[in-house]
């Protein structure tokens, strides 16, 4: 890669002392070696650097900051400690918060998931596959609108309003208001469910 850069260059510099244009020397080099292999911005900048009296082929110095890869140097502090703070990590390896954040919060897994980890993991988005696999019932809505779900219309609502004032001391309270509530409802007002849904 290094010699192919270094012989487009000294083609750009014979087109620049035979005195072509920029675009002309870019014209030659895509007719000789295809249009892929540079563009016509970068024999601008080179026939720029000519023109300024520099005829070096290296590349000087770029300004910014210099691009680093923090990852692996969170990655192994969390391997550590997974359970470390966004502050504790920064406090560990002085790599800015933002930075930190950015990479603490990405979707990454930690660990090689095991058979029982791939088999508890829960994939649903109506493609027929997954819904015959399982034999279930499933409630239609449109697909591109979420936030249009027919449960938001009637029943949290409706459960809300059932749990309003009351108090449970167990699990099996709980467990028997559902089971009356889901009874006590009319077909009235199921209806209603039905009648939100396309």
């Amino acid at each position: 890669m290094e010699s192919q850069k270094m012989h487009l260059w000294h083609v750009m510099l014979r087109c620049f002392k035979k005195g072509n244009s920029a675009k002309d020397a870019a014209d030659e080099i895509f007719t000789v070696y295809g249009s892929g292999t540079t563009t016509i911005r970068t024999v601008r900048d080179w026939f720029k650097k000519f023109r300024a009296g520099n005829f070096e082929f290296k590349d000087e110095n770029c300004s910014g900051r210099p691009a680093t890869t923090d990852t692996d140097i969170i990655k192994t502090v969390l391997t550590e400690n997974p359970r470390y703070s966004v502050r504790e990590i920064v406090n560990a390896t002085n790599i800015p918060k933002t930075t930190v954040h950015k990479h603490r919060y990405e979707v990454w897994v930690p660990h090689l998931l095991t058979e029982t980890g791939l088999m508890n993991r829960f994939h649903h988005d109506n493609a027929r596959p997954h819904v015959s696999r399982k034999a279930w019932d499933v409630l239609p809505h449109p697909p591109y609108s979420p936030d249009l779900a027919p449960s938001d219309y009637y029943l949290f609502l409706s459960l809300k309003n059932s749990l309003r004032g009351k108090s449970f001391k167990s699990i099996g309270e709980i467990k028997t208001h559902l089971d009356e509530y889901r009874f006590e409802e009319d077909n009235i007002k199921m209806n209603i469910l039905e009648g939100t849904v396309y």
